[in-house]
C-alpha cells in the first residue's frame, strides 16, 4: 500500500457538521453587516507581492516571515493572501470606485487567507477571515464607533449574548506615532541586549512591535516603557477621549491597553481587539488608518475596520450555541428512493423531482432494503419511495403510513406537474 498522504500541517478538512457550521456563520455574519448597509464583496486570493510589502508593512512579522510567497510566473511575483485590508484597497483604487458619490465606502468578506504561522489552537497555516472596511476621504466619529458596534454585535450573532470584552488603545496621527516610536527605541535601546532576537529586530524596524512581544521575560521590561497617551497631539487627545466618551454613553464595557498594538503598520488613531469568555485569545480587532490607499498609488482616503478568525469563533462556540446554530439547518431528504428493480427507473423520478427543487437521493444497489430505510432516516428523509415491480410504495417517515400507486401512473403523475 502506498503512504498516505496527510492534509499540509496547520490546515483544516471540513466535512458535515463542521461545514455547515461554516456556511451557517458566514450567512449570519454577512447578514448581519447588511443591516449596516455593508455591501459583500470577493476578490483573489493571491496579489502581487508588492500589494502587501507596501501595504501591509515591510517592518510587520506578517510580511518578513509569514507570507505564503509562489513559485514566479512570468514577470511578477505573487503572494497568497496574509489578510484582506491591502486587497480591498487595492480594488478600489483599480476599479476607481473612490469616485463614487455616497461615501463611505462599506465592504464586507469572508474568505481563506494564509500565514506561515506556528499552528496551535485557533492559529493555523489557512484559515477564514470575515470583516469589514469602511473608507472615506475622512473617518468621523459615527463611522468609527459605527463600526465598533458592528463589531460586537457580529461576534454576539454568532457567540450569542454573551459578554464580549472590548480592549482599546489610541497609536495617534503619524507624527504623534513617529515620536512615540523615537521615546521606545531610546528607552528599549539600553535594554535590548537582554531581550529576544524579534524584539532585537523591532527596535531597529519598528519599535512599536516590541509591544506586543509574547516572551514571559520581555513582558516585564515593556511595563515600565513609556506610554502613547503621553505623545498623542492635541487633537489626537481630543479624538480619542471623544471615542471613549461615545463608548461609556452606549453602555460599552472597554478595557484600555497601552501596549496594544496590533501585527500591521498601516494602523493610525484607534486600535481594538475583541475576547469572548473562551481562552483561544482575541477572536478578532482592527482599527483605523490613514495612509493606506496613498501608499499603494491611491487617493489621500483613511479607513477604519475589523476581521475575525472564524476559526477562532467556532473554539469560542459552547456545545448548547453550537447545537443550536446547526438546528436552524434543514438538511433533511425530501425523497430517499429505493429501487428494488435495480433498472434506471429510480434515475428517471428522482430527475423530475429534482427539477421540482427536491432534494432526492437514491442509496448504492448492494444496500438492502433494511439498510436503505435505516440510511433514510439517518438522512432525515420526509418520504421514502421503494419500488418494486410495477408497484411503488410511498411511505411517510414522520407518521410511518404508507400508500402504494401503479408505478407508470405516479410517473405519468409526475410528468404532469403533479406531486406524491
Amino acid at each position: 500500500m502506498a503512504n498516505i498522504i496527510s492534509r499540509p500541517r496547520g490546515t483544516l478538512d471540513l466535512f458535515y457538521d463542521d461545514c455547515k457550521l461554516m456556511e451557517i456563520i458566514k450567512s449570519k455574519l454577512i447578514f448581519e453587516t447588511s443591516k449596516y448597509g455593508f455591501t459583500y464583496v470577493d476578490i483573489p486570493c493571491f496579489e502581487e507581492s508588492k500589494l502587501f510589502h507596501r501595504g501591509v508593512g515591510e517592518s510587520s512579522d506578517i510580511v518578513r516571515k509569514e507570507t505564503f510567497d509562489l513559485i514566479s510566473k512570468g514577470d511578477k511575483e505573487y503572494t497568497l493572501r496574509p489578510e484582506f485590508t491591502a486587497s480591498i484597497n487595492r480594488a478600489v483604487i483599480e476599479n476607481k470606485f473612490y469616485a463614487l458619490p455616497s461615501l463611505p465606502l462599506r465592504y464586507s468578506y469572508f474568505g481563506k487567507a494564509f500565514r506561515y504561522e506556528r499552528p496551535q489552537v485557533g492559529r493555523y497555516r489557512e484559515f477564514h477571515q470575515f470583516g469589514v472596511e469602511v473608507l472615506d476621504t475622512k473617518i468621523d466619529i459615527d463611522s468609527t464607533i459605527d463600526t465598533l458596534l458592528l463589531a460586537i454585535n457580529s461576534a454576539k450573532t454568532i457567540l450569542g449574548n454573551i459578554d464580549i470584552k472590548l480592549r482599546i488603545n489610541f497609536l495617534g496621527s503619524l507624527s504623534s506615532r513617529e515620536n512615540y516610536k523615537k521615546a521606545l527605541y531610546l528607552f528599549f535601546k539600553d535594554k535590548i541586549s537582554n531581550m529576544c532576537e524579534d524584539c532585537k529586530r523591532r527596535l531597529e524596524t519598528n519599535p512599536l512591535r516590541i509591544l506586543d512581544c509574547k516572551v514571559k521575560e520581555d513582558q516585564e521590561i515593556i511595563k515600565s516603557s513609556p506610554k502613547i497617551t503621553n505623545y498623542l497631539n492635541k487633537e489626537d487627545q481630543e479624538e480619542y477621549e471623544k471615542i471613549k466618551s461615545y463608548l461609556t454613553s452606549l453602555n460599552i464595557q472597554f478595557v484600555e491597553d497601552d501596549n496594544l498594538v496590533r501585527g500591521l503598520d498601516y494602523y493610525t488613531g484607534l486600535v481594538f481587539e475583541l475576547y469572548s469568555e473562551s481562552d483561544v485569545g482575541a477572536i478578532g480587532g482592527g482599527g483605523k488608518y490613514s495612509s493606506l490607499m496613498k501608499d499603494i498609488g491611491g487617493p489621500e482616503f483613511e479607513g477604519i475596520g475589523f476581521s475575525f478568525g472564524v476559526e477562532r469563533l467556532v473554539l469560542s462556540l459552547d456545545d448548547d450555541r453550537k447545537k443550536n446554530l446547526l438546528s436552524k439547518v434543514d438538511d433533511s431528504l425530501d425523497y430517499f428512493i429505493i429501487n428494488l428493480n435495480k433498472d434506471f427507473t429510480s434515475l428517471k423520478i428522482a430527475s423530475i423531482l429534482r427539477e421540482k427543487g427536491c432534494k432526492v437521493t437514491i442509496p448504492s444497489a448492494n444496500r438492502s432494503l433494511n439498510g436503505a430505510l435505516k440510511m433514510a432516516d439517518r438522512m432525515k428523509a420526509k418520504k421514502v419511495l421503494i419500488i418494486e415491480n410495477d408497484v411503488c410504495k410511498i411511505k411517510d417517515m414522520e407518521t410511518r403510513n404508507q400508500e402504494e400507486i401503479k408505478l407508470s401512473d405516479l410517473i405519468l403523475k409526475l410528468e404532469k406537474g403533479g406531486n406524491i
